[in-house]
């Protein structure tokens, strides 16, 4: 803390006066803390049972019935990559702070007690904290307005399956292998519930991994998550060509849901794409110069009423280029990008395409569907959220068990901003984890104790802010089943 004193100066202006602060570096002070936005989080809480969610899903990790319990360490890693660390020592950091610590509903371990408790953790526990997410997520849609609420629960429901590497400088770490991209990694892949901006399910495995192997497990989960947290509308899966097999979308259909997954070019769709007369193209939704239409293909064993749809967009010849790493050229048909370049045409057709099995007849079913499809960027939000603003950047120790933990809690993390908005908004747009912390948690304050009185004390301007979430977190403890 800085000693200061005052003394009264002469302005450099005529006729006003200011005073100058002298101050010199004084002893320490307990009582403050740079992380008092913690408060937010033990009273979300105590609004939502967070803790006693997690508990009832993940079971007891230890022997004995002493120190902190499965949901208590898993909310309290989850609070250390909330307050912006991303590595295992930031527990000993949030330990040193003892009012932002003292805050909490439970203590948080040391550095070396936290990588031996994740280390107990493993996908038995991990799945309990997906369903304890769902049973928490119910709880905080019911602060919703109810017309929001109904728009969310009652469908669409969106599912967005995704997969992100997570770049690691050592083969010693347990199950990391190199990608395609030539990277040494882990591999992410999760489901998202895009209306509600919660994660579903989540699972670490290599490099390597192959989200069509994965995601038929994640289906299930995903569909059982969303049902847990109280939706009942309709399911669609959307996913990128990764996702692109027989297999999966039997899965989705099983589970009766749509699907829309992105199709690998091949020369069976190209040849479709010719067979398509040009006047049924129709226009796409926001984007120029784009057309869409139902092609005559069908992929060979997927399950009935599966559709393909194609999107083109028409380029220049002066943008498109023979090199073969060009992404843009990737994407025209090989006949037509040969013609482009022996300048025999002046334009090209760029294609994509996605498989569904969901009714489209109208032309604008078809286009608003693709126009969907095209704005699935909500699991990409994700994880770039999760890894600037929650650690999920790396995988900080050598064990797998460990990491998949730490990738758990850096999701975990993001479900908290995701509930604490609901309960308590920020603004008309989702805030991101960064922002959350800069605006509520990472705020300095001094912790006060008067005649058996505590209290906190901010700035003018951050004590204004979290009085009022506070407040707005409060009048929701009722959603608590008594």
């Amino acid at each position: 803390m800085k000693t200061i004193s005052r003394r009264r100066t002469a302005s450099r202006t005529p006729g006003r006066r200011w005073t100058r602060l002298h101050a010199a570096v004084g002893v320490p002070d307990g009582a403050l803390t740079e992380n008092g936005g913690l408060l937010l989080v033990a009273d979300l809480d105590r609004a939502l049972g967070i803790t006693a969610a997690l508990d009832a899903g993940i079971g007891p990790v230890k022997e004995r019935d002493r120190g902190l319990s499965g949901g208590e360490f898993a909310l309290a890693t989850a609070v250390v990559q909330l307050t912006g660390e991303d590595h295992l020592v930031g527990f000993d950091r949030l330990r040193a702070d003892r009012v932002g610590e003292g805050l909490l509903p439970a203590p948080v371990p040391a550095a070396t007690t936290a990588a031996t408790l994740a280390a107990r953790f493993g996908q038995a526990q991990r799945e309990g904290i997906e369903r304890a997410s769902a049973q928490v997520s119910a709880r905080a849609l019911a602060a919703l307005p109810v017309g929001e609420r109904a728009r969310i629960l009652s469908g669409p429901i969106t599912i967005d399956l995704d997969a992100k590497d997570i770049e690691v400088f050592s083969t010693r770490k347990e199950q990391v292998l190199r990608s395609y991209k030539g990277e040494v990694s882990g591999r992410v892949h999760a489901a998202h519930w895009a209306q509600a901006g919660t994660v579903l399910v989540a699972d670490l495995l290599d490099g390597r991994s192959d989200g069509r192997t994965v995601s038929p497990a994640q289906i299930s989960r995903a569909v059982d998550a969303v049902r847990a947290a109280g939706a009942d509308g309709q399911i669609l899966f959307q996913g990128d060509s990764g996702y692109y097999a027989g297999k999966v979308a039997e899965k989705i259909v099983a589970r009766q849901a749509l699907f829309r997954l992105a199709v690998p070019r091949s020369r069976p769709v190209w040849r479709a794409v010719a067979a398509v007369h040009e006047d049924d193209w129709i226009d796409a939704v926001d984007y120029p110069d784009a057309q869409v239409a139902m092609l005559d293909y069908v992929p060979a064993g997927w399950p009935g009423g599966t559709r393909v749809m194609a999107r083109r967009v028409c380029y220049d010849a002066a943008v498109l280029s023979a090199d073969p790493r060009s992404r843009r050229s990737r994407t025209v048909g090989r006949d037509q990008l040969a013609l482009v370049l022996d300048g025999l045409e002046e334009q090209a057709y760029a294609s994509s395409f996605i498989a569904t099995n969901e009714e489209l007849d109208l032309d604008e079913e078809i286009a608003a569907a693709q126009g969907e499809f095209r704005r699935r960027t909500r699991i990409e939000e994700l994880f770039r959220d999760a890894a600037h603003g929650a650690g999920l950047n790396h995988l900080p120790s050598a064990s797998h068990q460990v990491n998949a933990m730490w990738m758990w809690d850096a999701l975990l993390a993001y479900n908290l901003t995701a509930w604490l908005q609901m309960l308590a908004p920020l603004g008309v747009a989702r805030r991101r984890i960064a922002t959350v912390r800069r605006l509520l948690i990472r705020r300095a304050a001094r912790w006060t104790a008067t005649a058996r009185r505590h209290e906190l004390h901010f700035t003018a301007q951050a004590g204004e802010l979290i009085a009022q979430t506070l407040a707005r977190i409060r009048a929701h403890r009722h959603l608590l089943p008594t």
